[in-house]
């Protein structure tokens, strides 16, 4: 194995790196990043030493996660990236698309019929050429050298296997990782290939190249509609981010057809409205009373969530401080209501994020996803298709919004955010895999920057608590709170939350970074 590369699992060679595996500290330097995987940070840290901006090292990670996280993003999935630069800070929406002979419905979970025109690699390819440093062929190499000469089965990876017993079937899997332990060195040349011809050729060798023949191909195979032309079409969109305060300092969070910011920034403000402005470690019953009534009112807002072409919605409205103060109203500090009314005059453990900052003046939020775990369960040069179709509307009618149809954009949970402080410099770039999750991980995360913890250590590894499905869910280090809650009418539930939030803080120069080790989180940062 080149002496360059990681030593083994959760342990790197070079000594310029700051990285604690045992993950007891967040690292600190003058760049940081935090991913959910040890090497997809080490790729992304290369980059940045290399002379890379936070795109550049967004790239390098990218790649890595595809061959290292393959059950929850990579290049055959969508993105959002959150990104601050010059004083600026927008949105880049990769998210996949409906096909252009996408139907009214569908009714699989799995299969051809929901894999939508992956946009993750377009996404990454505009912000390259605007904010990139590095060339885009030298970014793929580490993963390239890792594909083909192997890298340490994850134990997130081995766990995720282990509870979806129907992959082993899936011929990749199979070929590649089922049944096999943590630790067991993995090669995949498929995906070698595949980002060896990304990184020669460039991105839109693969919507139009022999990637894009074969990702039609194998579609079409199973069942699906998405065509070539689908995908030498696809366009990544550069969006005004939605922005809300937190205390004096502001968010911008990923735009809709992402809502996961938005929910977010709901919770926070209608926390605030109630006297809860911040979190500790170890939330109260009144604060987590709070949480859950804030969950609820804002999962009660999410029906006209939408690709905005397809219907415009009042997002500064939803998040106004007058609106949400109004929504606070309905909080019975007594007892939680089964479900809330929507309010008036409005307009699975799966995914991945990473958290960059170049210590230049780019910070970085992104969320990347096949959808649910292994996506459509369809493999093409040795990644996953997405299943991106499942998240439109199930049984539309006439003006239902996020309906499926030709070219739009499903609304999606995920949430990548950059905080400001007052001054408009940036101060955090956050955010979460997890599904409908997303939300809580990322509202938790928030109030505790607001409640004053400035270690990303202790605030990730601090308990969640939230409720957006009508379950009040709370890790166990809260659980002596059960019987109270339950007496507040929740149903809860115990359990460990393996969403994986990914964080980076900036205190003065120092920006510290720490990874979610619910997965396989890993913050590093240069020395």
């Amino acid at each position: 194995m080149p002496s360059h590369l990681p030593l083994a699992f959760g342990r790197v060679a070079e000594s310029w790196i700051d990285f604690d595996p045992s993950g007891q500290r967040a690292a600190a330097g003058r760049a940081a990043v935090a991913t959910a995987n040890p090497l997809a940070s080490w790729a992304a840290i290369r980059a940045l030493n290399a002379g890379g901006t936070a795109v550049d090292a967004a790239i390098a990670a990218q790649a890595m996660l595809t061959l290292v996280e393959p059950n929850a993003s990579g290049i055959g999935g969508g993105a959002m990236i959150m990104l601050h630069t010059r004083g600026s800070t927008w949105a880049y929406d990769g998210l996949s698309a409906a096909p252009a002979a996408a139907p009214e419905r569908i009714a699989a979970e799995i299969g051809g019929m929901t894999v939508g025109v992956p946009g993750a690699l377009a996404a990454l390819d505009l912000a390259h050429r605007a904010h990139g440093a590095l060339p885009w062929t030298a970014l793929f190499a580490d993963a390239i050298e890792l594909a083909e000469e192997g890298f340490a089965l994850s134990p997130y990876l081995h766990r995720t296997l282990a509870d979806m017993k129907p992959m082993w079937c899936e011929p990749q899997a199979a070929l590649l990782y089922a049944g096999l332990p943590a630790g067991t060195q993995i090669r995949n040349p498929g995906l070698a290939a595949t980002l060896r011809a990304i990184a020669l050729d460039g991105a839109r060798s693969f919507y139009e190249g022999e990637t894009a023949y074969r990702i039609a191909t194998e579609v079409n195979r199973a069942g699906g509609i998405l065509t070539a032309a689908d995908l030498a079409g696809y366009q990544a969109l550069r969006r005004a981010p939605v922005s809300f305060a937190l205390g004096e300092m502001t968010v911008h969070g990923g735009p809709l057809p992402c809502y996961g910011a938005i929910s977010a920034g709901q919770i926070v403000g209608i926390a605030a409205a109630l006297g809860l402005t911040g979190l500790g470690v170890l939330p109260d019953l009144e604060a987590v009373h709070i949480l859950a009534t804030a969950g609820s009112l804002a999962r009660a807002d999410r029906a006209p969530y939408q690709d905005p072409a397809a219907g415009t919605v009042d997002v500064v409205h939803m998040l106004d401080p007058s609106y949400l103060a109004g929504r606070a109203k309905l909080f019975d500090p007594a007892h939680l209501p089964a479900s809330h009314p929507a309010g008036p005059e409005r307009g699975g453990s799966m995914t991945s994020h990473l958290s960059i900052a170049d210590g230049r003046g780019q910070m970085l939020a992104m969320t990347t996803t096949i959808n649910q775990n292994f996506g459509a369960q369809l493999s093409v040069g040795g990644f996953y298709l997405n299943n991106v179709m499942t998240n439109f509307a199930a049984n539309p009618k006439p003006g239902t919004p996020n309906a499926m149809a030709p070219g739009l954009r499903a609304r999606t949970t995920i949430g990548p955010s950059i905080v400001l402080d007052s001054s408009g410099n940036p101060v955090a770039a956050l955010g979460a895999g997890g599904g409908y999750r997303i939300i809580g991980y990322v509202a938790n995360a928030l109030l505790r920057i607001a409640g004053g913890m400035k270690d990303p250590a202790a605030i990730l590894r601090a308990p969640h608590a939230m409720n957006w499905d009508g379950t009040t869910e709370i890790e166990p280090p809260l659980a002596h709170l059960r019987e109270a809650l339950d007496a507040r009418g929740h149903s809860v539930q115990v359990r460990r939350l393996d969403g994986a939030t990914q964080l980076v803080l900036a205190d003065g120069g120092v920006m510290r970074a720490f990874g979610d080790l619910r997965r396989d989180g890993a913050g590093m940062a240069l020395v």
